[in-house]
């Protein structure tokens, strides 16, 4: 026969003490359980690492527009956070918190007491456990602390390999800029310059000056050459002696004399293209020409002394004149002969000039290179410096934790309704247990009856 709902009522208020009773010892432990037990005390810390680093350069050209303020959110990307959340679970952030608080083991650390959560805001949120309220608010902080510091030594890995290399760059440099300036400068002393531009413009300046100067002299030298044949005609008709026999104005003396006098203007004329007026070698040679044109125009007057007639004053003073007229043509001559050997040594220079221009602007462009290598260097070494100084924030604090008031377990009155509930049920259970069990003895007995009653 099939129960119905009231058979089930019937049989649960029977047992109705029995299921006060169950659910009263379910509630009492409960009770003493969650008395005995130590609260545990969860803390929580919400953070996020921002969609974009807060980089920024000290040195570069628009160092002034990266210090404005940027707007830091979390990327809405969820899995952006997967690398943070496993540098959360690592055992070196573990380590380094139970260095921190000796009481928080490792294992636990991994296993139990701290979780992590990926909010729907894409928020991280860090749960810490302990029977401590404060204790569990520092380690769920010291967790974003340590985020922070391992993505800061993260990025300050490179800069510790760069700064030794960089360094290591300037010296190399700085010796090549040192060798580059060196030779430039070698280069110039070679060459005698100090600007090819300005050496061009000075050296045609004093070609334009000594081809006047040549020029001039030339026709010094033409009129000087007139002069010498007319008073030798004079001299002729004045003298038989002239007339009869060549006059003479030279010998090996007045040779070399010559010879030196016309060197020395060439050498006087070829140092100036390079030299001032002022300069002591300039003024040494013109002392040299000094005293050899006096000597020059000594020993000609002592050889014109030699051959004078005596008795004929117009006649000598004829002879006189025309001695200082070949003394002249030989100061003429000799200055020809430098002003020629200047413009020839300025025409070889300026040839040179296009090489010499060439040589010394691949040299100068070599050490500029060098230079802004340099200071391209030192710059960088500055701003590393500087970027290593700096403690980049890359983990942005949402709620930092704080001890909670209330334990997170044991919740009596949680666990409470929870026993209540528990033992109803295991109450009604026991009840229809119960009620199994008996009836099912009953219906084993009336079996056994009939059995002995049909045998009889």
């Amino acid at each position: 026969m099939e129960k119905n709902l009231l058979d089930y009522w019937i049989v649960l208020y029977k047992r109705k003490i029995s299921i006060v009773i169950i659910t009263f010892i379910s509630v009492m432990t409960t009770i003493a359980l969650s008395l005995l037990y130590k609260p545990v005390y969860e803390a929580i810390a919400v953070c996020y690492v921002p969609d974009k680093s807060p980089a920024m350069s000290y040195m570069s050209s628009n160092s002034l527009g990266e210090l404005a303020r940027a707007k830091l959110v979390p990327k809405p990307v969820e899995d952006e956070a997967g690398p943070y959340i496993g540098i959360l679970k690592s055992k070196k952030i573990a380590d380094l918190i139970h260095q921190e608080f000796p009481l928080k083991k490792v294992n636990k650390l991994l296993r139990s007491d701290i979780s992590f959560e990926l909010t729907d805001e894409y928020l991280l949120r860090i749960y810490s456990k302990d029977n401590d309220p404060v204790l569990a608010a520092n380690v769920a902080n010291a967790y974003v602390k340590y985020l922070n510091s391992f993505l800061q030594d993260a990025s300050m890995k490179n800069l510790e390999l760069d700064i030794p290399m960089i360094k290591g760059e300037i010296s190399e440099t700085n010796e090549n800029l040192i060798e580059a300036g060196n030779a430039l400068k070698r280069f110039e002393e070679e060459s005698n310059i100090a600007s090819i531009d300005e050496e061009i413009m000075h050296l045609t300046s004093q070609r334009f000056s000594f081809q006047g100067k040549l020029e001039d002299t030339n026709v010094l030298i033409r009129g000087n050459d007139g002069k010498i044949k007319a008073f030798e005609t004079q001299l002729k008709k004045e003298g038989i002696l002239i007339a009869e026999q060549e006059f003479s104005l030279t010998n090996s003396l007045i040779d070399y004399l010559q010879k030196k006098l016309s060197d020395l203007s060439a050498q006087i004329s070829s140092a100036l293209v390079e030299l001032k007026e002022t300069h002591p070698d300039v003024k040494m040679l013109k002392n040299q020409y000094k005293e050899t044109s006096e000597i020059l125009t000594r020993e000609i007057q002592n050889l014109v002394l030699s051959q004078i007639k005596p008795g004929d004053t117009f006649y000598e003073q004829l002879r006189q004149e025309l001695a200082d007229l070949v003394i002249d043509k030989n100061k003429l001559q000799a200055t020809l002969k430098g002003y020629s050997e200047a413009i020839d040594r300025i025409n070889e220079r300026l040839k040179r000039l296009p090489y010499i221009k060439t040589e010394w602007e691949r040299l100068n462009e070599n050490m500029e290179r060098y230079k802004k290598i340099y200071e391209q260097l030192k710059m960088n070494l500055q701003e590393a410096e500087m970027q290593q100084a700096r403690r980049i924030q890359f983990v942005v604090v949402v709620d930092e934790a704080k001890p909670p008031e209330s334990p997170s377990f044991p919740i009596l009155w949680l666990n409470v309704m929870v026993a209540l509930l528990f033992g109803l049920i295991a109450g009604v259970f026991y009840a229809f247990f119960v009620d199994y069990i008996n009836e099912t003895g009953k219906i084993r007995t009336a079996k056994i009856i009939k059995e002995v009653i049909s045998k009889e």
